[in-house]
């Protein structure tokens, strides 16, 4: 799954639920010609050399946290005498009722709580190669359910921070496959595009813009795109009572946005079961309120769309 459009993540259990129990899980990014600057900052040769690996400096707060000790205040114990060195000027005498300014350092007690410190995660980053094709992967594999789950947080945060993205592979460097989802009387399931370039997954959608007004269509299709941009987990199209709609599923953030080509019709956003939420008519969703948010097509509605799913904070309901 590629993780982006985030700052950083608070848990990394959102994003495991395709992968088993058990099995193995590597943190990394495959690398593109846009990441050339931030490798060479970091030390890497470019174009990268297989096998180099590094301790990444500190660029933020999360590199911050893998290379430096982790300082604990201990409150609960009695303060103690520590001294800190300090610059100071002072009047000395030098006889016949004359002084001369001097300067020395000095140094100054004052009271603390004791410290301890924790040693840091220090997770270094590794180039590694499948073909031809260079990745920057976190040089520690991660076993799913196994405790390991603070540190693989950690591992994806940090690449959040150098390089707005992250992905897990299996240990071949293999994106791992979703199941494929069952298709539905009221939907038809597309298959997985995740991998595919916003301007090739829009193809899917041409003869569903195509319904709308061609005064609207450039309009259909900017919306359809703005949640492309946030790489949905699977994408279907709506029949029978949903035709003319497209649901986008966001299965980490466990949100589902229905999307209209129809002009007038409004952006539903369901959370929770959509596997029960599927099976009812349009009709029946709406007559009993199972959708969170109904978000007009107005000015602010790109605003509430990344709202949702960039910063993960719920917009005001509009209807």
């Amino acid at each position: 799954m590629l993780i982006k459009g985030k700052k950083f993540i608070q848990s990394i259990k959102g994003y495991t639920g395709h992968i088993k129990e058990s099995e193995t899980f590597l943190v990394g990014v495959a690398i593109d010609p846009a990441d050339e600057k931030r490798l060479k900052e970091l030390g890497f040769s470019y174009p990268p050399k297989a096998g180099e690996l590094l301790l990444p400096a500190c660029f933020g707060r999360f590199t911050k946290r893998n290379s430096i000790e982790k300082e604990v205040v201990l409150r609960d114990q009695p303060k103690e005498t520590k001294y800190r060195q300090q610059e100071i000027t002072w009047q000395q005498w030098v006889g016949r009722g004359e002084t001369e300014e001097k300067t020395g350092i000095a140094n100054i007690p004052y009271k603390r709580f004791p410290r301890k410190y924790l040693p840091s995660p220090s997770l270094e980053l590794a180039i590694k190669y499948k073909g031809e094709h260079p990745y920057v992967v976190v040089d520690r594999a991660f076993i799913n359910e196994s405790g390991d789950d603070e540190m693989a947080t950690l591992a994806i945060n940090i690449l959040l921070e150098l390089f707005g993205r992250a992905e897990l592979f299996t240990k071949d460097l293999s994106a791992f496959v979703k199941p494929i989802k069952v298709v539905r009387l009221h939907w038809e399931v597309l298959p997985p595009g995740q991998k595919l370039p916003v301007d090739d997954r829009i193809k899917k959608y041409e003869s569903l813009v195509a319904v709308a007004k061609k005064s609207k269509q450039g309009v259909v299709t900017d919306r359809f795109r703005t949640i492309l941009e946030y790489s949905p987990d699977f994408e279907a199209i709506g029949q029978n009572g949903f035709n003319g709609y497209v649901i986008f599923g966001f299965e980490s953030l466990g949100l589902f946005i229905f999307e209209s080509a129809y002009h007038g019709n409004a952006t539903y956003v369901i959370e929770g079961d959509w596997e029960t939420i599927s099976k009812m008519t349009k009709g029946e969703i709406m007559e009993r309120a199972l959708h969170k948010h109904r978000l007009i097509h107005r000015d602010e509605w790109k605003k509430h769309i990344h709202s949702l799913l960039n910063s993960n904070v719920k917009p005001t309901r509009a209807s």
